[in-house]
């Protein structure tokens, strides 16, 4: 059982780390090798499919857990499992309506989807036909209008899944992204927070990254410009105070220096990291064991 739980996984990491290894580097003299770099992407796309579903059934166990002892905030994993239940099925639903509606028929009502699939709009079919590629247009007429439109024949919903499309849009434009927005906005008082707390001007390195933060953020704002105005006035060196020029000047050559050197360390550390990987060093992923 060990063999099977920790030799073999170290067995495959280490060859499918060294194939892509080799297959990144190979040229056009070994095709079938450099082949492999759009095969396996593949292959991983397929196992993280199986891994979201044992997820899925991983995040429902522990919730369904946690209600039922009636743990410390059991009421938020109770609106988590409603949410996830209810979304999963209305996009299990609207991702199936070709099984519902095969064929469009002429004179039949429909709901024809904006291009964001946001919104609808009732509309009868007039006409139905195939373009030089054999995809199937339609022609629509909307409800309370004379002037026909054509669309594609996957904008067209029945009365059924119109109404899932518009359960999901709720839920998801309605409560997710709004969360979203909500969340993010948030963030924007600890960032002013930790702002603060780091502009404190306690050494000249603090000194330095005050100075550069005060520039970028008055050149993105429209006070920049009345500022750069005043200075222009200023003898002698009043032409080269344009905020605005400067806060470019900082964002082109230093600071995008400064990120170049952190992803080259960051690319380092994960090129160390995958060796460590690949030869087992580092054995954590198989379970806790490092």
């Amino acid at each position: 059982m060990l063999f099977i739980k920790r030799t073999v996984p170290l067995i495959i990491t280490f060859v499918t780390g060294i194939i892509m290894i080799i297959a990144f580097f190979s040229g056009p003299a070994l095709p079938t090798i450099k082949s492999l770099e759009e095969v396996f992407p593949k292959w991983i796309q397929i196992i993280m499919s199986f891994t979201m579903v044992l997820g899925a059934f991983s995040l429902l166990r522990i919730n369904l857990h946690k209600i039922s002892r009636k743990a410390d905030g059991w009421g938020y994993s109770l609106v988590l499992i409603i949410g996830f239940v209810t979304m999963a099925t209305l996009g299990f639903l609207s991702g199936s309506w070709p099984m519902f509606e095969k064929e469009v028929i002429v004179g039949q009502k429909y709901y024809l989807l904006s291009e964001n699939s946001q919104s609808s709009k009732p509309v009868t079919v007039s006409k139905v036909e195939k373009d030089a590629e054999g995809n199937v247009l339609v022609e629509v007429t909307p409800e309370g209008s004379t002037t026909p439109e054509r669309a594609p024949s996957d904008r067209l919903k029945g009365g059924f899944m119109n109404m899932v499309n518009s359960l999901q849009q709720i839920l998801f434009v309605g409560v997710f992204k709004n969360g979203q927005a909500t969340m993010f906005s948030l963030l924007a008082f600890f960032v002013a927070s930790a702002s603060f707390r780091a502009f404190r001007v306690k050494s000249k390195e603090a000194g330095l990254l005050m100075g550069a933060a005060f520039i970028v953020m008055l050149g993105n704002v429209p006070i920049g410009n009345l500022v750069s105005k005043y200075l222009a006035y200023i003898p002698f060196i009043g032409q080269y105070l344009d905020i605005a020029l400067i806060k470019e000047w900082i964002m082109a050559y230093p600071s995008s220096a400064a990120q170049s050197a952190i992803l080259i360390g960051a690319m380092l550390g994960v090129i160390s990291a995958s060796m460590k990987i690949i030869f087992g060093v580092e054995r954590s992923h198989l379970g806790g064991e490092s």
